[in-house]
């Protein structure tokens, strides 16, 4: 059986170092004008979504449905450092109404400044290194669909929301929201909803991520979309390095100079090997690569960069193609094979929209249609998957190896924790609680 009581206290102490870094944040959130009148801090309010969006409830109706559970509210105000409560008086969490009442202040920049924050003390803590490329961080960039907006008859019943995302993204498989921006929807000729250019979102982007990481070496992995002189000129102009999916109809004349570079230097060219199994060494496809194909707008303005193609067959033994565009040093095979095995890593941020899609954080799931409250909202989910990540590959592993259990999805290992805590509740307060240092041996290759 799953140790759910070891899984309960790891969860507790583990949230009890970042408590120390995000109440102080929420503090600094305006406070309602007479707060003798007011029940809950405003932490409070906060520490419930982040609380709901990490045991998955996935909805307002499911988070309010715990409210009044004491073991959950007690949590929940532990959680938030709230030592004030009416004596005699038993203990509830706050409805989810009153915390979209409460996230409709101006609180939209504390907590994007928690989320960065949270990514900050994992990179100082060292937890990442395992995660450099080149000495660089890898971040990804991607836009996905936040929500649909419901009853929106002037906009045709299908107005969405969407966001650009970028996340850090690790060899492990885990992706952490750095931060985001709203994009909004544009309609073709035939009144076809689609994305507003992630090309803008990123525009806007790329000085937030400058400002919050100025001294940061990154790398950014990005689709197609971004193949293009500008993003790259961007790029380089804040000192990042880039790694992008390189296609022809993105940019038809620098992909033919590519093609023939590659076919005039057979040089620049070699087999892919990998290990099977048993570990022998097996020829799996080819790999070709060409330095200095250059972007040109106009006679004096042009832009260099290399490519790197790979056609193989992965472990699976499907075959697979592809072209990645990368500012960085292309030398030798191994350059090459290693530019191509963190251009696919990109699909770690999808992966990672699919399990907040689909695991229970409500992602795609209307929490509510004002459009402020709806974004911090967001956030405080991206953050709970932040939480959620470190201590699954931190905690979570390192219990299910110690104790022999087989692999648990973490879906499961969630609805035992939820068990557990609405049974037993927090029994120490977080100060009381063993100081716990988290297992870098799964932060590994």
């Amino acid at each position: 059986m799953p140790d759910g009581d070891a899984a309960l206290e790891g969860l507790t102490a583990f949230l009890a170092r970042f408590c120390k870094i995000l109440n102080p944040l929420f503090d600094g959130i305006r406070k309602a004008r007479d707060m003798e009148r007011c029940l809950y801090e405003g932490r409070t309010f906060l520490w419930t979504f982040i609380v709901g969006h990490l045991v998955r409830l996935g909805s307002r109706n499911a988070m309010d449905a715990n409210r009044n559970d004491p073991k959950y509210a007690d949590a929940i105000l532990k959680l938030a450092d709230q030592s004030v409560w009416p004596e005699g008086e038993r203990k509830t969490a706050p409805c989810t109404l009153s915390c979209c009442n409460f996230l409709s202040r101006g609180c939209t920049a504390i907590i994007e400044k928690a989320l960065v924050d949270i990514v900050s003390h994992m990179i100082r803590l060292k937890l990442f290194e395992n995660a450099r490329f080149r000495g660089l961080f890898v971040i990804a960039v991607d836009g996905t669909k936040q929500e649909r907006i419901r009853c929106c008859k002037w906009l045709g019943n299908r107005a969405n929301r969407y966001v650009l995302e970028a996340k850090l993204v690790t060899p492990w498989g885990s992706a952490y929201s750095v931060m985001s921006v709203p994009i909004k929807p544009w309609h073709d000729k035939d009144d076809n909803e689609k994305q507003d250019s992630e090309y803008r979102g990123f525009l806007r982007l790329a000085p937030l991520l400058k400002d919050a990481f100025p001294h940061l070496g990154i790398c950014i992995l990005g689709d197609g979309l971004y193949a293009c002189k500008p993003i790259m000129e961007l790029c380089e102009s804040y000192g990042w390095e880039y790694i992008f999916t390189f296609k022809e109809g993105r940019t038809p004349t620098a992909f033919a100079e590519a093609r023939d570079l590659m076919e005039q230097n057979p040089s620049n060219s070699g087999t892919l090997v990998r290990h099977d199994a048993k570990g022998r060494r097996v020829e799996c496809g080819r790999l070709a690569w060409a330095r200095g194909v250059e972007i040109a707008k106009g006679a004096d303005d042009w832009h260099v960069f290399n490519v790197v193609r790979v056609s193989e067959n992965d472990a699976n033994g499907a075959p697979y193609e592809g072209q990645f565009a990368t500012s960085l040093e292309v030398a030798c095979l191994k350059d090459a094979d290693d530019v191509c095995k963190w251009g696919r890593r990109r699909w770690d941020i999808e992966s990672s929209f699919h399990v907040e899609k689909n695991g229970g954080y409500g992602l795609e799931h209307n929490f509510c249609n004002k459009a402020r409250v709806s974004r911090n909202i967001y956030l405080l989910m991206q953050i709970a998957h932040n939480l959620w990540q470190l201590f699954n590959s931190t905690c979570l592993l390192p219990l299910q190896k110690k104790r022999k259990n087989r692999n648990m999805t973490q879906r499961k290992w969630v609805e035992v924790i939820l068990q557990k805590l609405i049974a037993r509740g927090i029994a120490l307060a977080l100060d009381e609680l063993p100081r716990r240092y988290v297992s870098r041996e799964f932060l590994t290759l």
